[in-house]
């Protein structure tokens, strides 16, 4: 029962970062269709958002209800769990490197930044950089710890409720 509270929990942490991340998703779409490069980014994106409104769906009708869920559900949630997993941990080592980096080698980064981009306004300061560049740093790691948990938890509560994806009358 506890297992299923963080599970609730965790779920409406996920849902707003999640409708954010759709958001950008959409945007970063347009983009792609011009620099394809930035397909594998969309891709993980849209899985992260689709894992996160699979398993909310999940949570809502199958284990709150007790209704009977498609299989199709459970295959959704676990594919893009693991396109989730992937993204939450690549979320977690940028993160750690950001925040391990010593201020020497994170000011010398900035400013190798700064120097490549000739049209910065003045205003865009290193520290300011830097500081944007540690929120940053913070709020994936965040998102990276809470989706990770999240992921692992629903995978035993996929099993333990394994019974509501199972077709009516075969008992």
């Amino acid at each position: 029962m506890k297992q299923l509270t963080i599970f609730r929990i965790l779920t409406f942490t996920l849902l707003p970062i999640a409708a954010m991340f759709g958001f950008l998703d959409f945007l970063f779409l347009f983009s792609a269709l011009a620099n394809p490069a930035l397909l594998l980014m969309v891709f993980v994106l849209a899985a992260f958002v689709i894992y996160t409104f699979a398993s909310l769906k999940f949570l809502t009708k199958g284990i709150d209800v007790e209704q009977p869920c498609r299989t199709s559900l459970r295959d959704w949630i676990r594919v893009n769990a693991f396109v989730s997993l992937f993204m939450g941990i690549m979320f977690f080592l940028n993160a750690a490197s950001i925040l391990f980096m010593s201020d020497v080698s994170l000011r010398q980064f900035v400013n190798q930044f700064r120097e490549s981009q000739p049209n910065i306004p003045a205003i865009l300061t290193t520290e300011l950089f830097i500081s944007v560049m540690k929120a940053v740093a913070y709020f994936m790691l965040f998102v990276s710890v809470v989706l990770v948990s999240h992921i692992l938890i629903n995978f035993r509560i996929l099993k333990r409720y394994g019974y509501l994806f199972e077709p009516p009358g075969s008992e």
